[in-house]
């Protein structure tokens, strides 16, 4: 009754919580990835495990402390169309080792005055990961035309100045 407590608190689908440790800085969750019984690429129920593999996701703070989960995932092969494959996690950020909830924390703080280091510090990441989610969410610019024209014009009633920027095309 208690694992399942824990799985709606994390919000964790198609795991199953093992064990919770806390220690004086980390909050570590122990799951493991609910069996898969079909291939997805076929259909076949002809799979096998293929090898086990423990990734350590980090996720948002709980109870004020960083929390890291120890997943353990299973890979498994298909006897009918011979792939190999794993169960698909909607909660964990693709190519990342983060979850999605880490993620948009993440996101969010860039709206603050903060600098890369000191996100990478709070959230548990390194610098290098808050610097590529950063390149990922940032818009990338227009670049200026090469003949930019800037005009300004005074209003006779307001007394406010009006700035005009325009470009030119100049052709020859």
């Amino acid at each position: 009754m208690q694992e399942n407590n824990n799985i709606n608190v994390l919000g964790l689908k198609d795991v199953t919580v093992t064990k919770l440790e806390e220690d004086n800085e980390f909050v570590h969750v122990h799951a493991c990835v609910d069996k898969m019984n079909t291939c997805p690429h076929c259909g076949s129920n002809k799979i096998w495990v293929h090898d086990h593999r423990i990734h350590n996701i980090r996720d948002t703070h709980l109870h004020g402390k960083k929390c890291i989960i120890h997943l353990k995932k299973t890979r498994y092969n298909c006897k009918s169309c011979h792939k190999r494959f794993e169960r698909k996690l909607d909660f964990v950020a693709k190519k990342h080792t983060i979850t999605l909830r880490l993620l948009e924390c993440i996101v969010r703080d860039f709206s603050s005055v903060h600098s890369i280091s000191s996100i990478a510090k709070n959230f548990n990441v390194s610098n290098s990961m808050v610097s590529r989610i950063l390149d990922v969410i940032c818009t990338h610019r227009l670049a200026l035309p090469e003949v930019l024209c800037i005009d300004t014009h005074r209003a006779h009633v307001s007394l406010r100045e009006i700035v005009v920027i325009t470009s030119i095309n100049v052709h020859c």
